[in-house]
């Protein structure tokens, strides 16, 4: 009888085995045919995908151009079969290893798309004008339109951030591609410097206390001046990197900085520290809250492309300096501090608000994911009643807020709709 079972068992891990050999052997064909010069590499496997591959395909730099040069593009592919449904990260920077709810409710296969112009996607040349949404939505579309081939018809759209608004601008361009999106904490500005933001953190998070603490806290962080900019130049030797502005300056952007990134992270008032806190208590906070590493040569470099989009066509945020200007070493840095020098900066704005009404009116199959601290959710979309879309907003949620931090009856709704719109049994969360 023992004999009968180890027989059994290892038949069985014999025919999954070889059913999973073949699928890879297919897939590879597949690609290979599909994407020509693709580069397959295997990635470290994950629990409940029969195997993970990373991807670099040739795209083109320019859709609307027969002749255009070609850029590699990082896909992370997570397989556990074809007859599976599809999960579509649309990744709002550079490719990120982890898995999507969307991939774990629908039991879902899962394609993490790197952004053009982030991470290993880059052309050999920068052409700025190229750093669009639209060529990026089209990049989605020509790589979600090959892949099912093999895949099937079941595809839903996910992203966090400025992925989440990709994730929106997809399924409103390409609505026969998606059966169903989840957009996590998806901005939609409308300005260069949207000000609602500032209007967020102004006058309507938390209370007027709160944010008066947040105020005083600016205002001793430029106080301790001279010590902090011992402790960045430590900083600079510690991590091997180099600040590519002088230290005032990094000193003056990160104060104001401060109030939107401690209500976008949801932290609360009891964790900011009091007027009285010193340098390194000051010092530990901004690592945690805004991290003066965001100013260092590496990520400045990082997101060159994101601030070049962002203050060009995305839209983005300014500073408020009422009450600290007359601690301001430079009272009128801006966020085009960050952008690529030799780019025409002009805003083109244009694009997203004729998207942001789009979104309002006409969203279909989309839920929308905010946190209600988190100074993104001043542009949050408020989609039209007549719509189905879904909205839902964390209470005291930052910009991590997710499917998982809702109640139970939330999460039901959640699972219902992405089962009515993809026709495929959903799986509560296993967290």
């Amino acid at each position: 009888m023992k004999f009968l079972f180890l027989f059994y068992f290892f038949a069985l891990s014999f025919f999954a085995l070889a059913a999973e050999n073949k699928d890879e052997a297919k897939l590879k064909t597949f690609l290979q045919k599909e994407f020509p010069g693709i580069v397959i590499k295997p990635n470290e496997p994950r629990e409940g995908f029969a195997f993970c591959w990373e991807l670099i395909i040739n795209q083109k730099l320019d859709h609307w151009d027969e002749h255009s040069a070609l850029f590699p593009q990082k896909i992370l592919l997570y397989h556990r079969g074809f007859k599976n449904p599809n999960v579509l990260v649309t990744e709002g920077y550079s490719v990120i290893d982890r898995i999507y709810e969307s991939t774990l409710i629908l039991d879902a296969n899962q394609f993490s798309v790197e952004y053009r112009f982030f991470g290993n996607s880059k052309p050999d040349k920068t052409d700025w004008k190229l750093l669009n949404q639209k060529q990026a939505l089209e990049d989605l579309h020509v790589i979600r339109s090959k892949l099912a081939k093999a895949y099937g018809k079941v595809w839903i759209a996910t992203g966090i951030s400025k992925g989440g608004t990709t994730t929106a601008l997809y399924s409103l361009t390409y609505p026969k591609d998606i059966k169903a999106s989840v957009a996590y904490v998806a901005p939609f500005a409308i300005e260069q410097e949207d000000k609602r933001t500032n209007d967020h953190y102004k006058n309507k998070v938390s209370t007027p206390e709160c944010r008066h603490k947040v105020r005083d806290f600016q205002r001793n962080l430029l106080l301790h001046r001279s010590e902090l900019k011992t402790m960045l130049a430590d900083l600079e030797k510690r991590d091997e990197v180099y600040f590519p502005m002088d230290k005032d300056k990094v000193i003056d952007f990160t104060s104001m900085e401060y109030p939107f990134s401690v209500w976008q992270w949801g932290f609360g008032c009891e964790e900011i520290p009091d007027k009285n806190a010193d340098a390194k208590t000051i010092f530990d906070h901004i690592e945690e809250v805004v991290d003066f590493n965001y100013y260092d040569n590496k990520s400045c470099s990082e997101y060159l492309p994101a601030y070049y989009q962002f203050m060009t066509e995305y839209g983005y945020y300014g500073f408020d300096t009422s009450g600290i200007s007359d601690l301001l070493v430079y009272p009128h840095l801006s966020n085009l501090e960050f952008c690529p020098k030799d780019a025409d900066l002009s805003y083109h704005g244009e694009y997203m608000k004729a998207m942001r009404e789009k979104a309002i009116h006409e969203s279909k199959n989309i839920i929308y994911i905010y946190g209600e601290l988190d100074t993104w959710t001043s542009c949050a979309i408020d989609p039209d009643p007549k719509t189905n879309a879904i909205k839902l907003v964390k209470a005291n949620g930052g910009h991590r807020s997710r499917i998982r931090d809702f109640s139970d009856t939330e999460k039901q709704m959640i699972y219902k709709a992405l089962e009515k719109w993809t026709k495929h049994k959903a799986i509560a969360l296993p967290y």
